[in-house]
């Protein structure tokens, strides 16, 4: 007679298990998987779940198992344990998760207050560039126009139109002057009349070649080349009458010359 192979079964937390026909008490919580065993037959023996067996046992594929193989078998409080841890796992991640979420908000908030302050204060300093820069614009132009005006005051307001054609070329005057001589000569006379040599040299002979009777094409006469009453008759009143013009028109001798020079007329 063959003697039937006894498996041993036990599970912790049952107060026996049958095994082979016999009920045997305080079993271990392990099974030796036999010959023909299926994972999903052992959950229904064991009242369990193939998913509570692959999870104790890290079971990596539920279609295999094999003969003489060790099954841990979990009771239901340690299935609630892990129930429980695993639930508090999850948990704490989800809070470390929405920590994280709100740490990341709160970077992004405080990243974009401070680019929207950097921009304003970019903003504001541009402002003021452009401000300090129409004002100093504004200031120049004010100084340009306060030049122009002064410039404009410092010119003498020429006489008339006639007055500006004095500058024609000795060449087109009508008589040319001979070269002072001594004694009773047109500069000695102009001399001894109250004339100066600086505004014989630098008036009366750019003007008229030191020609008391020299007459323009457009009519300017003698020493002065004027159309004015002085500028005909003896050396003596032309003299008077061009000194008298050079003081009352540019304050004295001395600044009817240096007009003269600068304008090429008088």
């Amino acid at each position: 007679m063959s003697k039937m192979k006894e498996t041993a079964l036990t599970i912790a937390g049952l107060a026996s298990v049958l095994v082979a026909g016999q009920t045997v008490a305080n079993a271990a919580s392990t099974y030796t998987v036999q010959k023909g065993d299926t994972l999903s037959e052992l959950a229904d023996k064991f009242n369990l779940t193939v998913e509570d067996l692959v999870k104790t046992n890290k079971i990596t594929d539920a279609n295999m198992i094999f003969a003489d193989q060790q099954i841990e078998v979990p009771t239901q409080e340690e299935l609630n344990e892990n129930a429980l841890n695993t639930t508090a796992a999850s948990s704490a991640n989800s809070a470390a998760s929405d920590a994280a979420a709100s740490a990341m908000s709160e970077a992004v908030a405080s990243m974009t207050a401070a680019s929207e302050a950097a921009a304003s204060s970019a903003a504001a300093s541009e402002a003021v560039a452009s401000s300090v820069a129409a004002s100093e614009a504004a200031a120049s132009k004010a100084a340009e126009s306060e030049a122009a005006a002064a410039s404009v005051q410092a010119q003498p307001v020429a006489q008339d139109t006639a007055v500006a054609e004095q500058a024609e070329p000795v060449a087109q005057q009508a008589a040319p002057a001979a070269a002072p001589a001594a004694g009773g000569s047109v500069y000695d006379q102009f001399i001894a009349n109250g004339g100066t040599d600086a505004l014989w040299q630098n008036i009366v002979m750019p003007e008229s070649g030191g020609n008391p009777n020299a007459v323009s094409p457009n009519g300017y006469m003698g020493l002065g080349q004027t159309k004015e009453g002085w500028g005909t008759g003896d050396v003596a009143t032309q003299t008077n009458g061009l000194v008298n013009y050079a003081v009352s028109r540019y304050g004295s001798v001395d600044g009817a010359v240096q007009f003269r020079a600068a304008n090429g007329w008088w």
